[in-house]
């Protein structure tokens, strides 16, 4: 059976799949702004320790577990791409613009490479959000040199230039141009006074692990399939220990397969939505889908949920 066809067989089941209340949205927002700011002083104080092994370790995971969060509120903009996040239809505008903010992007911009990736998976010549990055082969087969590649690049600072950076364009509005420049302003401001927090607690989660984390996870999403023409077979659900779920999926967005046939449905239905797909027998006997380790990056995705 054909992703087409599937689509056909369970969209009506998956129609009445509520979006979160805007009192809810709230709450999911500021359950990732707030420790990203919890993560900032934390950073701070532990600087003020004395230097030993155990407080290194500690200022390294705090940066990851800062970018781990941004991850978060980047999720949040892509769910508002799709309406899926409020069920208020203005707050997923809103909140999709917010989040872009805080992460200097432009949701406008956002939006549209990314409808277009829906609309063109793997097309390199259609597909805006796939085609930045087609230099990265994320549709050449996965030999173990080819996953080692994918592994290396953001060591080697290779995705900074598509993954990382600040877009000032004025697609959001003026009060969201306004926001990101107060937000660089306020940047630049406390690096003369608190430098090494901004450099380790700031500037390294958002300009370098978060795009490093993104980088992966589109490697975890598409990596190998990518370019395949039927949707069935041109993503992976990624069902892996929690830990890699933490890092990479931190909104329940790890069955990207089941995104990608259905691009409507809330994050925080999918994992429903796949155990629905999975008495399916065209979906259960699909590796990508159900997690099975061909066909996935070795060594990242192992397991299942």
């Amino acid at each position: 059976m054909s992703g087409q066809l599937l689509r056909q067989k369970f969209m009506r089941r998956f129609v009445g799949m509520t979006r979160y209340s805007r009192l809810t949205a709230w709450l999911v927002f500021l359950s990732f702004f707030v420790p990203i700011l919890g993560g900032i002083f934390l950073g701070h104080y532990l600087l003020s320790l004395s230097l030993s092994f155990g407080t290194v370790v500690l200022m390294f995971l705090t940066s990851v577990f800062i970018g781990t969060r941004l991850r978060g509120l980047n999720n949040i903009v892509h769910e508002c791409t799709h309406s899926s996040f409020s069920d208020y239809r203005p707050d997923n505008v809103f909140f999709g613009r917010l989040c872009s903010a805080i992460l200097t992007g432009c949701y406008k911009q956002y939006k549209a490479g990314h409808l277009s990736h829906h609309a063109h998976l793997g097309d390199y010549e259609h597909d805006r959000e796939m085609a930045v990055i087609e230099k990265f082969a994320l549709h050449e087969p996965l030999t173990r040199s080819r996953v080692f590649q994918h592994f290396m690049t953001p060591l080697l600072g290779r995705h900074l230039k598509v993954y990382s950076g600040v877009n000032l364009s004025g697609g959001d509005g003026a009060f969201f141009m306004g926001l990101k420049i107060a937000l660089l302003l306020t940047i630049a401001v406390s690096a003369l006074f608190f430098p090494a927090t901004v450099v380790l607690f700031v500037l390294l989660p958002l300009f370098y692990i978060f795009p490093t984390l993104n980088f992966w996870t589109d490697c975890l999403d598409h990596a190998g399939v990518l370019g395949v023409k039927d949707e069935l077979e041109a993503s992976r659900n990624v069902l892996a220990p929690w830990p890699v779920l933490l890092m990479f999926f931190p909104r329940n967005d790890c069955y990207h397969l089941v995104h990608h046939l259905f691009p409507n449905v809330p994050a925080r239905h999918l994992k429903t939505a796949h155990l629905q797909l999975s008495q399916d027998p065209a979906y259960h006997s699909q590796s990508l889908a159900m997690g099975r380790t061909h066909h996935a990056l070795p060594g990242l995705v192992t397991g299942n949920l």
